[in-house]
């Protein structure tokens, strides 16, 4: 689970998959940047509560804010690891920016019920927001401004601010070997 003295998770393209196709189907027409920005968050709101992302992938500060690198890829269809693309394939592809849904529902036995309320519960709070609002909140995020401008972000930044999750951090950092 550490990386270079971070917090890391492993991908899981299935999960990832039908993260993309429950959000997809509670909001037709949902673009790429919307995607990431609320999977970023429920993958933040899960590790805070439960002490592991839903989806595993590792976030890059991009300008337009924190990114799902192998979900990304799988999203464009990238091929750099064709499973994940055939997973996010199963449910939609892009269209232009729209992720295109094509009606086959998420695999509900991929997620968690963890999983599905930590979506839930970001899809509730800023599911309905345009892409511009979502990528600006993303910008207030401590990761993604103090990671190198196109770097990896730290998990453990995702704390940061949230003294109820203090505990989470320090077992989680504990675990990982972290902290001797």
């Amino acid at each position: 689970m550490l990386s270079t003295g971070m917090l890391s998770f492993t991908f899981k393209p299935k999960k990832f998959a039908s993260a993309v196709a429950y959000l997809a189907q509670r909001r037709p027409g949902i673009t790429k940047k919307e995607l990431c920005k609320l999977i970023y968050f429920a993958d933040k709101e899960h590790l805070l509560r439960y002490g592991r992302t839903i989806t595993g992938d590792r976030y890059y500060a991009l300008e337009q804010g924190p990114i799902p690198t192998r979900g990304l890829d799988a999203l464009n269809a990238k091929r750099k690891n064709p499973e994940d693309d055939a997973e996010v394939a199963k449910y939609g592809t892009l269209n232009g920016w729209t992720f295109a849904d094509n009606g086959f529902p998420p695999d509900l036995k991929a997620l968690s019920k963890s999983d599905v309320k930590a979506l839930d519960s970001v899809f509730q709070r800023i599911g309905h927001l345009p892409a511009w609002e979502l990528e600006k909140r993303s910008h207030k995020e401590v990761a993604w401004v103090r990671a190198t401008p196109n770097g990896a972000m730290d998990f453990d930044l995702f704390f940061e601010g949230r003294p109820e999750a203090t505990l989470m951090r320090d077992i989680l950092l504990e675990e990982s070997g972290a902290v001797a």
